[in-house]
């Protein structure tokens, strides 16, 4: 891969005080709690470990800042500053980027989860597509899901979205990648931290329930906005651009009918700001569709930790 300027890269690693509720496909499971980053040990090692070896080893991320209370990481570790939070995901995500984006070239920053282990040769050629792709406002692969559900082995439970490659083809099926890298000074920062809160939450739940959970809880705070636009004589629209936005792309979704562009665009016009869109209107989202399976195999159960475990004994 060419040399590229390194990304500062967030590892949310924050602590689950209760297990995650699992869909009806995974009833049988054992899910996880607690800081999964020093809990979950592979090999007898700290998960957060092997994976601050693998992001080291890609040459991709620098600095590289673990999100998660410091009365289980300490005040550094492996080369990784902490900063200490833990709270909700989107309070942690929150607590990290206004950390790190002040102190990040263009504020661009990356951010992903402890509870991975990318392959090293999955992960730079992912980043390859990043790197070949900017300036972008944000960047979020999905992950092409194996033909076979069995090649999933104990993460085959995991929800899956069917997307088209393109317009006229055949919807594919595919799962969320676990890495994002925004630009910070594009996006509305409050209403990212707010729906990824409310993603989290749901994020074993079908399209339609996620759908209506985020549209809910943000709709007041979309309103306000507008009310501040209209003292602004500003044009008060922004309840209707992420309503509308939101609305069509998780029908759209549902139904397979979405391809990553439409769904890239749309997700522009919901969270990135009308002032950047305007001053900057050939920049764009990316959503890639790729090959990366250990990108998408975070583990949430005791079974799933027991295959990787053996997986790399």
């Amino acid at each position: 891969m060419a040399k590229h300027q390194p990304i500062p890269l967030i590892i949310l690693a924050g602590s689950d005080p209760e297990p995650v509720a699992l869909p009806e496909a995974g009833a049988d499971l054992h899910p996880l709690k607690g800081a999964k980053g020093m809990d979950l040990r592979i090999g007898g090692r700290p998960i957060i470990d092997l994976l601050l070896e693998r992001v080291k080893d890609s040459g991709c991320f620098d600095p590289v800042f673990i999100a998660g209370p410091a009365r289980v990481y300490g005040d550094h570790r492996n080369g990784a500053r902490i900063i200490d939070t833990d709270s909700t995901f989107g309070k942690n995500i929150e607590a990290s980027v206004m950390k790190v984006a002040p102190e990040s070239p263009g504020g661009i920053v990356a951010v992903t989860t402890c509870d991975i282990l990318p392959e090293g040769d999955e992960l730079r050629r992912l980043m390859e597509d990043y790197f070949q792709h900017a300036p972008l406002d944000f960047w979020a692969p999905l992950i092409l899901a194996p033909e076979r559900p069995k090649d999933m082995g104990a993460s085959a439970w995991k929800p899956k979205y069917q997307i088209q490659p393109t317009p006229d083809a055949e919807p594919t099926t595919l799962l969320p990648g676990h890495l994002v890298i925004a630009d910070t000074n594009a996006v509305r920062l409050p209403l990212v931290f707010r729906t990824f809160d409310l993603a989290y939450r749901s994020r074993n739940r079908g399209v339609l329930y996620r759908l209506w959970l985020i549209s809910t809880h943000i709709f007041l705070g979309l309103v306000v906005q507008d009310f501040k636009h209209l003292f602004a004589f500003r044009l008060p629209d922004l309840t209707a651009t992420v309503i509308t936005n939101g609305v069509m792309m998780g029908f759209h979704l549902k139904d397979g009918v979405i391809t990553s562009e439409e769904m890239a665009e749309r997700l522009r016009r919901i969270f990135v700001s009308f002032k950047h869109r305007r001053k900057y209107p050939d920049r764009k989202g990316r959503l890639p569709l790729m090959h990366a399976l250990s990108m998408a195999k975070d583990i949430d159960t005791e079974e799933e930790a027991r295959e990787i475990a053996r997986e790399l004994s």
